[in-house]
Formats: C-alpha cells, structure tokens, sequence
C-alpha cells in the first residue's frame, strides 16, 4: 500500500531512464507546482470481505488490483535548465534508452524507467520518493510507469501567475521512500 507522505515542497522530479553503462540519465524539472498522488482501485473497494458462516476469520483476505494516479503540475513545460528555452522535456527527453520519448504523437507512450521526486519533508529533511527506478538497485521493472495525459492552461489575464501544465501518469507499484 502507497504511504501516508506528508511534505512542505517539491525540490525537483526527475524523470528519463537509468542503464548500468550509462549510469543515470534522465532530466531534472525544478518548476514543479505541485505533485499528488492517489491508489485507484479499479473494482471499487480496496479489499474484498469474505462472507463466513461463523465467528472464524481467515488470515488472509483479497486485495482487488490497484494502481497510483499521479498527477504533475509544472510552471510552464519549458526546462528552465536548458539553453533553449523551449525545449519540452516530454517531447525530447529520452526515457527508455532508446530514444523515446514520454508522449509519442504517433503511437503507443512508451513505459518510464527512471521517476523520482525529490521533497523537502515539513521538518526540514530531504527524501527521494522513488516510483521506478531500473538500475543499479532494480527497484521497479519495465512497464510499470506511463504518461498517460498533458493538460495546459493558458490566460493573458492580469494577476494569473502561472501557464501551468499538468502532466498525469499511472504506476502499477507502490512508491519506495529513500
């Protein structure tokens, strides 16, 4: 089961993919305005209760499939770390290792390998929420993590701060804290 994670601030996500020769590779995105997450289960109810005809209760009990929303909410999609100032990082950014990208226009979005977001916990300490992450330590596997949406919200009207984008992803495993 995903953990109860309270935090004051997203520091930075970083998303892209992660080979033993290469070491890591990926992209850090520090104009993060916020990240959720949520377990969806599919059928409803996260667990199935088991009718009996006496007082005896079973040890164990069914877990319907699950799987975390999570939801990505940037200033802009630019990366604020590039030279061009344009550069997406879901349309340029490779993922896998072989050149794909996070929102492929022409087919299928492919899986992402690599997906930590960096917080600064409400006491002042730094963690590393970890969704998938395949190499050196194997944590995660392959098809578990996708982007499945991008939403953007423009306004020219005074007082409106951001041009937020927002990015949603699904994950078929529960977060490691690090």
């Amino acid at each position: 089961m995903a953990a109860d994670v309270k935090y004051d601030k997203v520091t930075s996500v970083e998303i892209g993919y992660s080979d033993v020769t290469l070491d890591t590779t990926y992209v850090e995105i520090l104009n993060v305005l916020y990240f959720a997450e949520r377990v969806v289960s599919v059928e409803g109810d996260m667990v199935t209760p088991l009718t009996m005809i006496n007082t005896w209760v079973p040890a164990q009990v069914h877990q319907n499939h699950k799987y975390l929303e999570l939801e990505l909410g940037l200033d802009t999609d630019w990366l604020e770390t590039s030279t061009n100032r344009t550069t997406r990082w879901a349309v340029t950014q490779d993922i896998d290792g072989a050149a794909s990208v996070a929102i492929n226009e022409t087919g299928a979005n492919p899986d992402i390998l690599y997906f930590l977001v960096n917080i600064r916990e409400h006491d002042g300490t730094a963690a590393t929420l970890c969704y998938t992450y395949k190499f050196p330590n194997n944590y995660g596997a392959t098809n578990v993590l996708w982007c499945t949406g991008e939403t953007s919200t423009f306004s020219n009207e005074d007082g409106t701060p951001h041009q937020t984008v927002v990015f949603k992803f699904i994950c078929l495993q529960d977060v490691v804290k690090g």
